[in-house]
Parts: C-alpha cells; sequence; structure tokens
C-alpha cells in the first residue's frame, strides 16, 4: 500500500530521554505548570506538544501538564532527538526562527539557531503559506521545513534543510506531487519521509490481509477487525479496504494498524488497535490515516490526533482501552 499517512504526518514521535536532575514545576493561574530545577524529585513527562503557542509537556500519570515558560517568543511546531535535544520554530518579528532546548540541562534555556530566511509579511504569487511541516530525519542530522508551499493538483513545496552538526542551512530540495527531484537522506526508496517509517518490531509475514486482517500463529489464523466497522459499501460500488500492520505495543501483546481504502484520488481511513488474540479490537475514534501517525508510550498508553467538535486533539489511550482528549493541537512527540 501506499503509505500516505506516513509523510503527510506532522511533528515527528521521536524518542527522547530524560533529564536529572528531572524538573520540578509550579502552578500557574490556569492550573498548568511551569518547568523550574531544583532538587525534588518529580515524574517524567511522557510526551510533548505545541499548544497556544507553548511547549509544553505531559505526563499520563498525574495527568499534568509542565511548560515551558523560559520561551516567549509563539512556538509553532517541534520535534525531539533521542539524546533530548527539542527543536522547535518559534515566530520573533514576523520571522520564523529555529530554536532548541536541552532536557539534561540543570536549567533548559531557548537557544536560537537559525532564521528560515521567510518573511512572514511577504505575499507570493501562487503562495498560500509561507511554511508547512517540520521533519527529523531519521538519522537526526538534519532538520526539514516545508517552505513556499503551492497547490495544484497536490502539495508542491521546498523543503528547507538544516544541518544540526554545521548549524546551516545547508540546501533546499523541490518536493512535488509526491515525487521527490533529488535523492536526500529524508526519503527511502519508495519515496517515503524516513522518519515515519518505524522499524518493525514484529514478523511482517505473520500478518494476511485477504478478505479480512489476520495473525497467522502457530497454524492459527487469528482475525484482528471481524469486530470493527468500517465504512459501508457505498451502493453498487464495492469499498475494497487495505490493513497495515505498524507497531506493537511495548508488552508485545497488542498491534497498531490503519485501515484505508481509495475513493477517487483520496485516502479514507482510520487507525486501530486490536489484541494478537483478536478478542479486543477498537477503531481509534475520530483518528485519520491522512493525519499524524498515533505512536505508544512506554507505559503501554497510545496517543494520537484526530479532529473533534470542530478542533483538532490530541488524544490518549489508556491500557484499559479509555480514550480521553488531553490537548488542542496535532503536533506532539514522544518521551521515553
Amino acid at each position: 500500500m501506499k503509505k500516505a499517512y506516513l509523510f503527510l504526518s506532522i511533528a515527528l514521535a521521536c524518542a527522547m530521554v530524560g533529564c536529572d536532575p528531572k524538573p520540578s514545576t509550579q502552578v500557574s493561574d490556569n492550573g498548568e505548570k511551569q518547568m523550574e530545577q531544583n532538587d525534588e524529585q518529580q515524574s517524567t513527562p511522557n510526551l510533548g506538544f505545541v499548544e497556544d503557542g507553548q511547549l509544553k509537556f505531559y505526563e499520563v500519570q498525574s495527568g499534568k501538564t509542565e511548560v515551558f515558560t523560559q520561551e516567549t517568543d509563539s512556538i509553532v511546531d517541534a520535534v525531539c532527538t533521542t539524546n533530548g535535544i527539542v527543536y522547535y520554530n518559534a515566530i520573533a518579528n514576523n520571522r520564523l526562527i529555529l530554536k532548541s532546548m536541552d532536557m539534561n540541562a540543570n536549567n533548559p534555556m531557548p537557544e536560537s539557531l537559525a532564521d528560515w530566511g521567510l518573511d512572514l509579511t511577504a505575499t507570493k504569487e501562487n503562495v498560500f503559506s509561507p511554511y508547512g511541516n517540520m521533519y527529523l530525519n531519521i538519522d537526526q542530522n538534519l532538520i526539514g521545513l516545508e517552505v513556499d508551499i503551492t497547490w495544484f493538483a497536490g502539495p508542491c513545496y521546498n523543503l528547507a534543510i538544516y544541518d544540526c552538526a554545521s548549524k546551516t542551512i545547508s540546501k533546499t530540495i523541490l518536493y512535488q506531487f509526491n515525487e521527490k527531484v533529488e535523492t536526500m537522506d529524508f526519503f527511502d526508496d519508495e519515496n517515503n519521509f524516513k522518519v515515519y517509517a518505524p522499524e518493525a518490531n514484529f514478523d511482517i509475514s505473520r500478518f494476511e490481509d485477504s478478505d479480512g486482517f489476520y495473525y497467522l500463529n502457530d497454524g492459527q489464523r487469528i482475525c484482528l477487525n471481524d469486530q470493527l466497522k468500517e465504512m459501508e459499501d457505498m451502493g453498487d460500488f464495492e469499498v475494497e479496504y487495505e490493513h497495515d500492520p505498524i507497531e506493537l505495543d511495548p508488552s508485545g501483546e497488542k498491534l497498531l494498524f490503519a485501515t484505508s481504502t481509495y475513493l477517487g484520488d483520496g485516502l479514507l481511513g482510520f487507525f486501530a488497535v486490536s489484541s494478537l488474540d483478536g478478542k479486543s479490537q477498537i477503531v481509534l475514534p475520530n483518528s485519520d490515516v491522512m493525519g499524524a501517525c498515533p505512536q505508544w508510550l512506554s507505559n503501554g498508553s497510545l496517543v494520537y490526533t484526530g479532529y473533534e467538535s470542530d478542533q483538532d486533539n490530541l488524544f490518549l489511550m489508556d491500557i484499559n482501552g479509555n480514550i480521553r482528549s488531553i490537548a488542542h493541537t496535532n503536533k506532539f512527540f514522544v518521551l521515553p
């Protein structure tokens, strides 16, 4: 299947180590917490996200949110690396500035890295947005930013590349109609962004997509989608579905997968979770395969984005299958 949902996702979910000492917090007027540092033991956040122009961190067990108040400019997107560096874009004086903060530092502070060279007040012919999604490549040495986005039978944009080692914006390539003009580390042989394709933690040959989605286990053929209500057939038009396994949960007992179909030129579908014995199956409400790929947390919870009540939501499904919205955003990254 052409995994369009992989390279259209925003706000990459990359693993990140915790810091020591851990950040303590103070309660602000809105009930959120502000990050500070002292010797008091605190719980470690599970994920980060951008909401209302701020960088925030969420801890699942307590349900508490910490705000990175040291940054006063408006933040629009963020990604993080496995060594604890958070890169984010912020708007300052009508310019888009790439910044970073180090979660391993005793007192994390903003560091300005580069101006993307975009005048946010300027208008260009046929350009409907000066910038778009932010990407972190699989080797975590490059950061990409969609710039000068146009639309002609599909998205067309340049991809500005920031080199984390040299701290320079080194090159821009054209990405158009899902066809790359130049080979870069951001793309694999199938033209997907590498960062969106997590390494499979399962044997792909043990899953079969034929008149249903099955897990093959010691001679058993276990159906993983027979309890799911997929889209109804549209009159005489028979809807054909494709199912793609994505990732097992930390226990290795539950599978996240995508169910999708092409209707005309559009890809429609949702994400679902099933236990490998097929007894527990659930569609992630409001999920969309054209959105960000859901991510497992280390405690077995699952986080994903969806559109509800006319706004973006960040949803959390706990280990018991209970789902709740924890923020109004579609830009997040997972911490270990």
